[in-house]
């Protein structure tokens, strides 16, 4: 193997094993330097030639276990005046090791560069990665050896990340002893450590960070922020307890602590899941707000969307763009489809150019839901000009569009405009998909076009789909209507349709 002139294959071959000392550090100082000092093109550390390459070269290289020693032994003959690789890449380094061994090899091997210390960086590199593979034994002792190495305890981003890793195993006693931890290093437990432990344990029993943050918080004179307040609200809403849910807010009042946006739409969206009672009170919630931002809006707008509450869903649309914002594309869409299966289809027109001025996301799939509303309209020609508008917008149509646009034409017996599309696909290189051939197939068929029909079904034979069973019932009673075409010059494709049905 190869990498950017460092030979791992010859190196590591037991015959070259045999080689003196001297011969090997030669050749490998001089392939480490073609790798990491190449000071012609860069005046610092050359695996800087490309961080991610170079990081990936070291991991290949560290696989080995004489490459390590090597390593190590090449480490000690480095000049004095070498330039020194910056604790961000080292924390790459150490980051991109496939195995928690390889990761403390690195971080030794650094241990031993010139004029190079460890810092609370790349210590929290090593714990994660440590972490991640749940050498939390490991961890505790490099945590250990921290305020010795570098004089200094870890600080509070290496003690959430015990944190989060413990949590992601599951191991939610050791979780609650973390406060512990950090006070075997003379440290006082920070609130952005407390709040780290609360948000897991909110996720995963809320009656147990209500405990946490009464008897370890609150018990022990640690005054929460507006984060911990904010984690507890999540976890009430989470489990459904809206009304524990209103009791934390007024706590916050009581305290002099005004909840921000976050944590009122937190309360917002548990109320609107509720149905329409709960959207009423969310509705008197907001009018508390000081200032209700877009995300307000868009839990609001889908809420009345979802109970099919158009008017007040587009009261909610004209304040939010009187406040200056515009719904995100997914609250768009809801708003859009609502319209449209209202038979308000030019009143989409007209919010679809409002938000497309406020420079707001429209999407294909906004588009595709305003198609299929002039559809449903039978107003299939307007639908294809939407169609043109969104390539011409750079908005690329999928096999939804078309299939949406089949159905308009055969819905209106317009039949070679659905072929049209369907060939039209095929020069744009959308793949026609199953909808496409059951809707293309169903429409030839139920207006007696069943010759044709056949045709797009061996087609879609050809292309390795099997038709389903709504097909089928689509053909066999398209095929009853037409008794008259069931003559002797058509009985061949009405046995090849019966032979597909038996095989199916």
């Amino acid at each position: 193997m190869t990498t950017d002139g460092l030979n791992t294959t010859r190196l590591t071959h037991p015959k070259n094993l045999d080689r003196s000392k001297k011969k090997i550090g030669e050749e490998l100082e001089i392939q480490l330097k073609h790798l990491f000092f190449s000071v012609s093109a860069f005046p610092f550390l050359s695996f800087m030639l490309d961080l991610s390459n170079s990081s990936k070269n070291l991991s290949i290289f560290f696989r080995s276990r004489t490459n390590h020693k090597l390593f190590h032994h090449q480490s000690r003959c480095l000049s004095s005046n070498t330039p020194v690789p910056t604790h961000e890449q080292i924390s790459h380094l150490i980051l991109d090791q496939k195995s928690p061994t390889e990761a403390l090899q690195t971080f030794r091997w650094a241990s031993k560069l010139p004029h190079f210390t460890h810092t609370q960086s790349t210590y929290r590199a090593l714990v994660h990665k440590l972490c991640t593979f749940r050498r939390f034994d490991i961890a505790h002792q490099v945590l250990d050896e921290m305020p010795t190495s570098i004089g200094l305890p870890p600080d509070d981003d290496i003690f959430v990340t015990i944190v989060r890793g413990l949590g992601r195993a599951r191991m939610i006693r050791q979780v609650v002893k973390v406060p512990d931890l950090v006070s075997r290093f003379k440290v006082t437990p920070t609130v952005k450590i407390y709040n780290s432990i609360l948000d897991v344990l909110v996720k995963e029993d809320i009656d147990i960070a209500r405990g946490f943050y009464r008897s370890k918080m609150m018990g022990c004179g640690v005054k929460g922020d507006m984060y911990t307040y904010g984690i507890l609200m999540k976890g009430l809403c989470l489990t459904n307890r809206i009304s524990d849910g209103f009791k934390l807010l007024q706590t916050m009042k009581n305290k002099g602590v005004t909840p921000n946006t976050v944590i009122y739409n937190t309360l917002l969206h548990a109320l609107c899941k509720t149905g329409k009672l709960g959207i009423g009170r969310a509705r008197s919630l907001m009018n508390e707000m000081v200032e209700p931002n877009d995300v307000t809006f868009n839990i609001l707008m889908t809420a009345y969307c979802k109970a099919e509450n158009i008017v007040q869903a587009l009261v909610m649309l004209e304040k939010s763009f009187d406040l200056g914002f515009v719904p995100d594309v997914i609250t768009l869409t809801k708003v859009i489809k609502v319209l449209c299966d209202k038979d308000r289809a030019m009143e989409a027109v007209e919010i679809l150019e409002r938000v497309e001025k406020k420079g707001g996301e429209i999407d294909v799939v906004v588009y595709n839901t305003l198609i299929k509303g002039f559809c449903k309209l039978k107003k299939v020609k307007a639908a294809v000009r939407f169609l043109k508008e969104m390539e011409m917008k750079g908005c690329l149509p999928n096999a939804e569009t078309y299939n949406v646009l089949i159905f308009g034409f055969c819905e209106l017996g317009l039949l070679d405009s659905a072929l049209d599309m369907f060939d039209e696909m095929e020069t744009v290189g959308i793949a026609w998909n199953l909808m496409t051939y059951d809707t293309l197939i169903g429409g030839l068929c139920s207006r007696g076009r069943i010759e044709d029909g056949y045709k797009i079904m061996e087609i879609m034979v050809e292309k390795g789909n099997v038709p389903d069973h709504v097909l089928w019932n689509s053909v066999v009673q398209s095929l009853a209507r037409e008794s008259a075409w069931l003559g002797n010059e058509n009985s061949c494709i009405v046995d090849d349709m019966l032979e597909w049905i038996l095989e199916t």
